[in-house]
């Protein structure tokens, strides 16, 4: 099925509840939506500080940063 469709489906169906209902769907939404950011950053956090404890960052400065985006 076309995701879009999908989206329309769901969309249709959900304008068809009560005011109440709709919000209560948009609440859950917004809410599982936070919920996987959260987990998505703390699996980026986790990612980064196993490459700092095993040595696969490098120190330095700003300029030193700077320095070496321009080199490439």
């Amino acid at each position: 099925m076309n995701p879009a469709n999908t989206i329309n489906n769901v969309l249709e169906s959900v304008s068809k509840l009560s005011l109440d209902d709709q919000l209560m769907i948009s609440e859950i939404i917004h809410k599982r939506v936070i919920e996987e950011k959260r987990k998505e950053l703390a699996s980026s956090v986790k990612e980064s500080k196993e490459e700092y404890l095993t040595n696969k960052t490098q120190k330095g400065s700003v300029d030193d940063f700077l320095k070496e985006l321009g080199d490439e």
